[in-house]
């Protein structure tokens, strides 16, 4: 068995008795773990708003909708996002709440307040990393919960940076309740590209 390290991260290369060899390589996982309260109204979201947090001075107000993921990566260098999970803090679903769509970015994208209509503006562009369909959520009791497992999004992030940004998009129409939690879990793996 053979150590190659070509760019500081470990593979490891097996010679097989029939002569063929198979690769495996050493990676690090990384988790993300962010609690976002909306504001306290109940102002309805119409398909392709973006869910905030509360202004920090008066919670009825919309507050910025651009979440930061920390420590998401090695910073500078590519991961792979395995799986994501959306948590809400209510114990049944709001008649019209549907899918979720998570963008993502690797450096922070131009202010966008809770339900503003979603827009890629131009400036974003090169910061844009894709995005992940989350299904619409079940009712587990106490809280909602969905996810989408192995997304497999390849993303590099930005020189120096460990953080991952985000924006939470509604896909349905609905009226949320005042001050609900979102909980968002992202997972991912250094790529060692």
């Amino acid at each position: 068995m053979d150590l190659i390290s070509p760019s500081g991260n470990d593979a490891v290369m097996r010679r097989r008795s029939d002569g063929s060899y198979s690769v495996g390589f050493v990676s690090t996982a990384f988790r993300a773990a962010v609690t976002i309260t909306r504001p306290s109204n109940t102002t309805g979201y119409t398909a392709g708003d973006v869910i905030g947090v509360a202004d920090s001075g008066t919670p009825a107000n919309a507050g910025s909708a651009i979440i930061t993921l920390p420590n998401i990566g090695p910073a500078g260098g590519y991961i792979l996002v395995q799986s994501v999970r959306l948590m809400i803090g209510l114990s049944s679903v709001p008649a019209g709440m549907g899918a979720f769509r998570l963008h993502l970015y690797s450096a922070t994208p131009t202010a966008i307040l809770d339900n503003a209509a979603f827009d890629l503006v131009s400036g974003d562009v090169g910061k844009y990393a894709g995005y992940i369909d989350l299904p619409a959520p079940q009712d587990f009791g106490s809280i909602l919960m969905t996810q989408a497992d192995y997304a497999g999004t390849l993303i590099k992030l930005a020189s120096g940076s460990s953080s991952l940004f985000a924006e939470l998009e509604t896909r349905n129409a609905f009226t949320p309740a005042s001050g609900t939690l979102y909980g968002l879990r992202v997972l991912t793996l250094e790529a060692g590209l």
